[in-house]
């Protein structure tokens, strides 16, 4: 049986040891996780036009609220869109149209990304904000349950990065995501016991198929950078006592 994220994520959901955190957060297990996974996904639903594409553009760091978007994903078949912080105006704007977002979450201002970066007919989340912290408190304890997704389903769109004109959504199945978890997983003997620093951005492929999912297919724990930082690096390692730590060479 070919792997999907969901497949990977069931057995997290009984896991009190180990979890995910920010660099300077607390750890929070993945049982709880994928709990405030099921209320992201109970409230994006609440959101969403069931007649259109479940397309959520995400500008957000890496942060648990990230990767919970991601265990939503998973579970509920809700598509995140990793949208791109580099582009602006007029060009995040046709991102977001390009990929059929229905609504946009965010924890930067929008001003930073210049006029007309979000299309007007496109709501706008801000995860920062008193309000979106009471509406989702309005979901909390939402059933946490496992969607039938196949090999095949749609699990994130991610974008290429434009060099031979403007960046296109690429569909990332389940299979795409879970594969390489898996692979990579057995290929580094990698297990409960091993603690993946994720400083990659998740919008981005290295990041999700080369960092996330292996940590999901190991059952290990995920500590994340909100922005990669070339410097701080070597110390943010030492300070998650990360086992495991992906990255790309340029950067």
């Amino acid at each position: 049986m070919l792997p999907t994220v969901t497949r990977l994520l069931a057995p997290l959901a009984e896991v009190d040891d180990r979890g995910v955190r920010s660099i300077d957060g607390p750890m929070v297990s993945w049982r709880s996780h994928i709990q405030d996974a099921a209320n992201l996904a109970a409230l994006l639903a609440s959101r969403l036009d069931p007649a259109k594409p479940p397309h959520v553009g995400v500008l957000l760091g890496n942060t648990p609220l990230f990767s919970s978007l991601l265990v939503a994903a998973g579970i509920s078949g809700v598509v995140p869109v990793g949208l791109n912080p580099t582009r602006r105006g007029a060009a995040l704007s046709r991102d977001i149209s390009h990929a059929d977002c229905q609504l946009v979450l965010t924890d930067a201002g929008l001003a930073s990304y210049g006029e007309d970066a979000i299309p007007a007919a496109t709501p706008v989340l801000d995860v920062t904000a008193p309000a979106w912290s009471a509406e989702l408190a309005g979901f909390g304890g939402s059933p946490v349950r496992f969607a039938d997704r196949a090999a095949e389903d749609l699990f994130m769109l991610i974008f290429t990065s434009g060099t031979s004109g403007d960046p296109k959504a690429v569909r990332c199945t389940h299979e795409k995501v879970a594969g390489p978890g898996v692979m990579l997983a057995q290929r580094f003997g990698l297990t409960a016991d091993d603690i993946f620093y994720l400083s990659m951005p998740l919008f981005h492929s290295n990041a999700v198929m080369a960092g996330w999912a292996p940590a999901v297919a190991a059952r290990g724990s995920i500590v994340l950078r909100r922005k990669f930082s070339a410097s701080a690096f070597i110390d943010d390692a030492r300070r998650a006592s990360a086992t495991y730590a992906n990255y790309v060479g340029k950067p």
